[in-house]
């Protein structure tokens, strides 16, 4: 058995004979591009969930066939595969395609969407969390044929809830420079959720250019009029407010057990929130200790996005107990 490796992006200096040393038995076929191809013939049963357990180790995927670059051939043979895998069973499935020969006249993504429709015949597809995964390798003269399932392919790894970044909005107030502007659209995008920005539009562009992105559709400039629509718990972050992480985490776990959505409200690098939103909030909270200085904007609602996160971890970790 022949079996795919791929490495993590930060573990491209491994040598694949460390793989080896973990499992005391294999060869190693081919190595490079932050990746191998390791034999498995010579070893035991649970040598593959050795392979799985290690940190570095991104995919495994067992390879069935190396054919010719032909596409009625790939058809067939991962048509094949497929149902070799189903077996009469029911099970969704998924093309993952990697071109590494970048002459072949079809891109990754169109070579994928036509397998994944001809397999569709046989089986179901599932983009998000399929039972089994088709995997081909275009290479120069040759296209391998792999699969993987959905516990061999990729390690769990424990993440926030999707739906939880609808749950929390950021707004900010009047921020002035193009570097503090990139910071939000930055945490927006790692986080995906949702900051309204009480700016210039020409601000925005300007960040996101200097950011080489497009539009944002979770990065919105409004009026400070509409800043808080269809937010139940309007909070503002300052300096000088009276309460702390205690009120928040307080007001988290309210927010989680009816369902409600908190608008984190902050000012600038340069002002703090106006008399207007603070009149409108339902609770100021000041973060960190008393030291005197104010957090950069994009740093508060981080720090404040993660209280409430973790609040939200442990009250559900609690009531599964």
């Amino acid at each position: 058995m022949r079996v795919l490796v791929t490495f993590e992006p930060y573990a491209r200096s491994i040598s694949p004979y460390d793989l080896l040393s973990r499992i005391n038995c294999g060869q190693v076929i081919e190595w490079g591009r932050n990746k191998c191809i390791v034999d498995l013939g010579d070893c035991g049963s649970d040598a593959l969930s050795i392979l799985r357990d290690i940190n570095y180790v991104a995919h495994l995927s067992i390879i069935d066939q190396v054919i010719s670059r032909d596409l009625n051939a790939l058809l067939a043979v991962t048509k094949e595969v497929l149902l070799s895998l189903i077996n009469n069973r029911d099970g969704t499935f998924k093309v993952i395609v990697k071109r590494m020969d970048k002459k072949y006249p079809m891109t990754s993504i169109e070579l994928a969407k036509k397998l994944g429709e001809y397999l569709a015949q046989v089986a179901k597809a599932d983009l998000e969390d399929p039972d089994y995964i088709i995997y081909v390798e275009v290479r120069e003269d040759s296209f391998i044929v792999a699969h993987s399932t959905r516990e061999l392919f990729r390690k769990r790894r424990e993440a926030i809830p999707t739906d939880w970044v609808d749950r929390v909005v950021g707004i900010v107030e009047g921020p002035r420079e193009v570097y503090e502007t990139m910071d939000l659209i930055q945490l927006s995008h790692a986080l995906g959720i949702e900051v309204r920005l009480i700016t210039s539009p020409l601000l925005i562009d300007r960040a996101l250019k200097a950011l080489r992105l497009g539009s944002l559709p979770r990065v919105k400039v409004v009026g400070i009029d509409e800043a808080l629509d269809d937010v139940d718990i309007p909070i503002v972050l300052s300096m000088h407010a009276n309460y702390n992480e205690r009120k928040l985490i307080e007001v988290s776990r309210e927010a989680l057990s009816k369902g409600l959505r908190i608008g984190l409200i902050l000012g600038n690098e340069y002002d703090d929130v106006s008399l207007s939103l603070r009149s409108r909030a339902m609770y100021e909270i000041r973060l960190g200790p008393m030291t005197g200085h104010p957090m950069r904007t994009t740093v508060a609602l981080a720090y404040a996005i993660s209280v409430i996160y973790t609040t939200w971890l442990m009250s559900s970790d609690a009531s599964r107990d």
